[in-house]
């Protein structure tokens, strides 16, 4: 062999030599951390999308899987954790309001490596498991008032979508925005269901808003998730109705009918949820978040923005209820 070509062939060896050392050698790749968000209901529930918004927005600015999972999937939802072992997620946001209850202590029991944020559920005493609590008080006392102040001294309702400890934030908190203006105003409560299905039928709370309209209501608060497109095509289709909604700002569903939305700052819980659950700012316990937080808020449509001062006035009070 020539030497110039013995030259090159011991060159090649001596490459793919230290090549595969490097190879051999270099620090395996840092696995992708992986989230997971339990809904409790499916897109188009204000509550859901809103949740949603916050995944995504956090998945935009941090680096990670994420696996969602609402009612429909609960099967494949069980399943995948338990046999899960050995490569859990790091982080699961279930967001309860009771389609979870008592779920979300059973996975964090089976699952301690897990970190665990519970929205809006029952506590959860363990040391990988952080409960949100998004207090409705001071934002339904807003509503009431607002409902009060347009209602003009004639009745008013809240319209929830299942009897629930977690909704009685929102039926107490509304009734007494209500007093604040007017005294002696009735408010009636009523629920679009006894289950979680009253959150997504919008046809039945139509009918509800419909009988309420006839008989004298003239603002509806509709905290009823998915169902309340139907109280919004009801109060379209009377005359001097209106709804309040909840979750989200609802005024572009029903700009002429809306008056405002309680909106619960979800997607910032969420977002804020796996940023901490990734984090080293993650500890276990209750946190509760409310007006002064920003978790909660009461936005006015435009259109009745003369409605803003009396909202205003109660904004301290209001406040206070959410402690």
């Amino acid at each position: 062999m020539r030497p110039f070509v013995l030259v090159v062939v011991v060159f090649v060896v001596l490459a793919g030599m230290a090549a595969a050392v490097l190879v051999l050698t270099a620090p395996a790749a840092e696995p992708i951390p992986e989230v997971w968000v339990v809904y409790p209901g499916v897109p188009g529930n204000p509550y859901v999308d809103a949740a949603r918004s916050g995944l995504l927005r956090a998945a935009r600015t941090g680096t990670f899987g994420y696996e969602e999972f609402a009612p429909s999937t609960a099967d494949r939802l069980e399943s995948t954790l338990g046999n899960a072992s050995g490569h859990a997620p790091e982080v699961v946001v279930v967001q309860d309001s009771g389609t979870w209850a008592g779920a979300a202590d059973r996975w964090a029991a089976a699952h301690p490596e897990t970190r665990f944020i519970v929205i809006d559920g029952d506590a959860v005493p363990r040391p990988n498991v952080r409960t949100v609590a998004i207090a409705p008080n001071g934002v339904s006392y807003l509503a009431g008032a607002l409902a009060a102040t347009a209602g003009r001294g004639r009745p008013v309702a809240i319209l929830l979508g299942m009897p629930s400890p977690a909704l009685e934030g929102f039926r107490d908190g509304f009734a007494a925005g209500v007093r604040s203006v007017a005294p002696g105003v009735a408010v009636e409560v009523q629920y679009v269901g006894m289950d979680t299905r009253g959150y997504a039928d919008p046809i039945h709370a139509a009918a509800i808003a419909e009988g309420l309209f006839r008989n004298g209501t003239v603002v509806i608060y509709a905290v009823c998730g998915g169902s309340s497109l139907g109280v919004i095509e009801a109060a379209e289709n009377a005359s001097g109705r209106f709804v309040i909604g909840v979750d989200r700002d609802q005024s572009p569903l029903g700009p002429s009918v809306v008056l405002g939305s309680a909106v619960k700052r979800v997607d910032r819980v969420v977002q804020t949820a796996i940023e901490d659950g990734l984090g080293e700012a993650f500890t276990p316990g209750v946190v509760r978040v409310g007006l002064v937080d920003h978790g909660t808020d009461l936005t006015l449509n435009p259109r009745f923005a003369m409605y803003g001062s009396a909202i205003a006035e109660r904004r301290v009070m209001a406040e206070e209820m959410d402690r």
